[in-house]
């Protein structure tokens, strides 16, 4: 048991810095999403720590044999398999935290966030914190896709990557990493008010681009995309990225 988790695990013992690191998780969460789930500083989410892969497979919330984690709202609570690295697991418990507090928010009025949105909160709140975006493969592979591989936005988010993208791998991921770079422009770029208004206009039924216009008054999905290329050419992004490949390279950490 934390201030914030029920840990259920079925090792004798929890990987070393687990607790410490969901609470520290918990903490940047409630910061960005504290406004979607009031609840969270409340009650406590329940954490299933499971043995190993076969064991979460075969576990009580039947998540799919591919998955790395799983949100059950129902339960407010997360599962996962016990990995050999902390690090990893507490990437994908912020993953689904994410996930678990922000469908929540969506379900109070009975939908669901659309899909680019969903996955790409998770994404962004994947990065150690707002300071160190770097910190996160997604913004590496961010910095590294090529102009002409973005999705015209309209198409964007109107598909599901699954779906419309008849499981073109390369596709599929690249449509995931411009969903967290969208996601990483309105989150971080804009204020936390905004985006939950955003987000609370979308929960009520209103389109991508009526939201887009009454909270951050860009004039068309067009005029979105251009001001979130202008962003993405910012040369800040390379920098910051070679700044943590060459602390990498030195053995050092930022």
């Amino acid at each position: 048991m934390t201030p914030h988790f029920h840990i259920l695990h079925q090792s004798p013992w929890l990987p070393p810095g687990l607790a410490v690191g969901m609470e520290r998780i918990h903490s940047r969460l409630r910061m960005d999403l504290g406004a979607f789930s009031p609840w969270m500083s409340k009650e406590r989410i329940s954490l299933y720590v499971y043995r190993d892969l076969p064991s979460y497979v075969q576990g009580e919330f039947n998540p799919p044999p591919w998955s790395n984690g799983v949100a059950v709202y129902d339960r407010k609570a997360v599962a996962i398999p016990a990995m050999k690295e902390t690090s990893q697991m507490l990437r994908i418990l912020s993953h689904e935290t994410t996930h678990l507090l922000f469908v929540s928010y969506f379900r109070e009025r009975k939908r669901d966030p659309p899909r680019w949105l969903n996955e790409g909160l998770a994404m962004v709140e994947e990065a150690e914190s707002r300071e160190r975006p770097e910190s996160s493969l997604w913004y590496e592979n961010m910095v590294e896709m090529k102009p002409a591989a973005w999705l015209p936005m309209a198409r964007f988010f109107a598909i599901s990557p699954t779906e419309d993208l008849h499981d073109d791998k390369a596709q599929v991921a690249g449509w995931y990493v411009q969903a967290y770079s969208v996601i990483h422009f309105l989150v971080r770029q804009h204020t936390n008010l905004q985006f939950k208004s955003f987000c609370a206009h979308l929960r009520d039924g209103k389109t991508v681009p009526e939201a887009l216009w009454l909270v951050f008054r860009y004039r068309s999905v067009g005029d979105f995309e251009r001001k979130w290329r202008l962003w993405l050419a910012d040369p800040v992004h390379r920098r910051r990225v070679g700044a943590l490949r060459a602390s990498r390279a030195s053995g050092g950490r930022r």
